[in-house]
């Protein structure tokens, strides 16, 4: 995939990412972001899967990073619950290559 980046005099600089490496950083940055909203208990928190842009697969890495979150915010507070979902996410997004699948439009009631 051919990812594009302004440079400083406006022009455009473009270098080749390998898709399964740029799959994995998005679903990171996607799934550490909202899952650090949920544990802030943040006013756009309570949106759904679909409006955070979250598939099935990354939902679920989702909950599990906020549940692991809030156990370590009660052992050793938010700054730490916040570097360990950083970490957590970062590892399933990984293992699971980025965990873009299971994007039907519908979840099994919880």
């Amino acid at each position: 995939m051919l990812v594009l980046r302004a440079t400083p005099r406006g022009g455009l600089r473009g270098r080749l990412v390998p898709h399964s490496r740029l799959t994995r950083a998005v679903c990171t940055s996607l799934v550490s972001y909202w899952a650090k909203e949920t544990l802030l208990g943040t006013k756009r928190s309570g949106l759904d899967w679909e409006q955070k842009g979250l598939s099935n697969d990354q939902y679920a890495i989702h909950e599990d990073a906020v549940a692991a979150g809030r156990a370590e915010e009660r052992t050793a507070g938010r700054d730490k619950a916040l570097e360990l979902i950083d970490r957590f996410v970062a590892r399933r997004c990984d293992e699971q290559a980025g965990a873009a699948g299971g994007s039907e439009t519908r979840r099994p009631p919880v």
